[in-house]
């Protein structure tokens, strides 16, 4: 049951909220703040609420006191009917919400507190997630909370304790180069150097200095030797991104290397033995490449001794609003702004959006979001542009009875992963009886 903490000097509103919300949430009533402060740590409540005039610590000093030592917990404030622009000097300062008395609209208060609620939720969901993660996995800073994320990430934990190649198969922007950091922070060569290389930013001329170096006076200008990527990375971890539009020539460079495991710096006929880790990186299909005769066959199999393929955002779409809470996050630091809040209709657009960009587009569109909005909340309509106007959404017309049950079983898949499978929760949020939902997901099971 969801703790709530209400802090009013007066008595008639504590017997309001008790009679309102001791049914669906475990209540604690207090007179003062500084009460309410002593039982906190003990209790740690999902939301409070609490009255701004008071005697000993008004409602802004509270709040300046949780923002400060409980950051993850959601406050309202409550007002006198008419103190506005108190309210709003609130939410400036971090409230989640205000409630004006007296207290005419029920509905609409039980709103913003289930609101405030779900907003408690996801943000302990986003820190349990990155501490689980981190437990479980040692990974920090991946969100995952998907179960191909999970399995992926159990896959990666496996692998990086032994020395083989890998090959990440992923669209753009789906994390490849995070991945492939977490092989390597995991791996017992995460004391020695992580080089990244993209391999289409190489020009041929510059491949063999570049990747293998040079010694003093190998061409004009070489003024001193200079170790290349493979000997700056010696006992670490090399990652070539885009492995797939590599030369030809870099091609056969790259596999005398696995195969020898020694270089030769340009300019010299010594061999220099080295020992790194290679995860490569393509959004192609190498396959392919191979059978067309642009990607060599027999490097293809020495880079794909493990292959992980990392799945697309749309596949993932239990991970949007803990990916989003985690950059509305990183940008208001960044920014130095007031921590945002992401609305309903915003959260609404991310879902609907088939994100070609992947993690990496809904970043940059956050990152736009909260550089955009001067308020504490994203609206919709700062990234409606963005979405509606896309042309990935203007996808092939089906008829209409099929697109109907595509959106049933999407909107109800996503209404049970909100409510973590409850079908009560599911059927109040819907307005739907229960039979109704139960109905709907034995027609759409085959969709």
């Amino acid at each position: 049951m969801d703790k709530i903490f209400v802090i009013d000097d007066e008595i008639y509103t504590l017997e309001f909220f008790s009679g309102l919300l001791s049914d669906e949430y475990e209540l604690f009533k207090f007179r003062s703040p500084t009460e309410a402060l002593k039982k906190i740590d003990k209790i740690y409540p999902d939301l409070i609420i609490c009255d701004n005039l008071m005697p000993e610590l008004s409602g802004f000093e509270m709040l300046d006191v949780i923002n400060k030592e409980y950051p993850d917990i959601t406050f309202i404030i409550m007002t006198a009917y008419g103190s506005i622009d108190i309210a709003v000097e609130a939410i400036k300062k971090g409230a989640f919400d205000f409630i004006t008395k007296p207290f005419d609209n029920i509905e609409e208060l039980n709103i913003k507190i289930k609101k405030a609620i779900e907003n408690s939720k996801l943000k302990t969901d986003l820190k349990v997630l990155q501490k689980n993660i981190n437990e479980l996995y040692g990974i920090p800073n991946i969100i995952a909370r998907s179960k191909k994320m999970e399995d992926l990430l159990g896959i990666v934990k496996k692998i990086a304790t032994i020395n083989s190649n890998v090959l990440l198969i992923g669209e753009s922007g789906t994390g490849k180069e995070l991945i492939a950091r977490a092989i390597h922070n995991l791996s017992n060569r995460s004391k020695n150097r992580f080089l990244a290389i993209n391999c289409a930013a190489i020009p041929e001329t510059l491949e063999e200095s570049l990747f293998f170096g040079y010694e003093k006076g190998a061409f004009t200008g070489a003024d001193t030797y200079k170790k290349g990527y493979f000997e700056e990375a010696n006992h670490g971890t090399i990652f070539l991104d885009e492995i797939g539009e590599a030369s030809i020539s870099l091609q056969t460079k790259l596999l005398r290397v696995i195969q020898e495991r020694n270089i030769k710096r340009l300019g010299s006929s010594e061999p220099i033995d080295v020992d790194v880790r290679i995860i490569s990186a393509t959004n192609r299909d190498l396959a392919k490449e191979v059978e067309l005769k642009q990607f060599r066959n027999d490097l293809y199999y020495r880079i794909n001794v493990i292959t992980i393929k990392i799945p697309p955002l749309r596949d993932r779409l239990e991970d949007i609003p803990y990916l989003a809470e985690f950059f509305v996050k990183k940008f208001c630091k960044e920014f130095n702004k007031i921590e945002m809040k992401i609305s309903p209709e915003f959260m609404k657009l991310l879902y609907s959006y088939d994100w070609p960009g992947n993690v990496r587009e809904l970043e940059n569109l956050i990152e736009k979001a909260v550089a955009l909005s001067d308020g504490d909340l994203l609206k919709a309509d700062i990234i409606k542009d963005h979405i509606v106007g896309n042309p990935e959404l203007k996808s092939d017309i089906i008829d209409y009875k099929t697109a109907k049950l595509h959106f049933e079983r999407d909107y109800l898949n996503r209404l049970l992963m909100i409510t973590g499978n409850n079908i009560q929760m599911a059927s109040k949020l819907a307005g739907l009886d229960p039979a109704t939902i139960h109905r709907k997901l034995a027609k759409i099971k085959n969709v």
